[in-house]
């Protein structure tokens, strides 16, 4: 755990949020700043910067089957969704993340 990364905050309960899904290794919440009508951060527990250093194939396969159930279970399938991917220098928060967008595009 880092103690300045927000996931990190959130994953302890220290910061308070609307969580969607939660395992042992995996946290989902809805961001709050949507880009989308659904908009899903989908984010391991421990603290991985960098999308090299993710190399627990365990929590990568766990991770995808819960994107997927997301997908399934929001019905976002039929009406589309986006899968981005963050774990590098460019990211708004220095965690490996996943974000899931479904429905209405709220920002261009």
């Amino acid at each position: 755990m880092d103690d300045s990364c927000i996931f990190c905050k959130i994953s302890s309960k220290e910061i308070e949020t609307d969580i969607v899904f939660e395992s042992e290794n995996v946290i989902v919440f809805h961001d709050r700043e949507p880009s989308a009508e659904k908009h899903f951060l989908v984010v391991p527990k421990k603290h991985i910067v960098n999308f090299l250093d993710l190399t627990e194939k365990e929590l990568i396969w766990e991770m995808d089957e819960i994107m997927r159930k997301l997908v399934i279970d929001n019905n976002l399938n039929s009406s589309g969704y986006k899968v981005l991917f963050n774990g590098g220098y460019y990211q708004h928060v220095q965690h490996v993340h996943w974000h899931l967008l479904g429905g209405k595009m709220l920002i261009k």
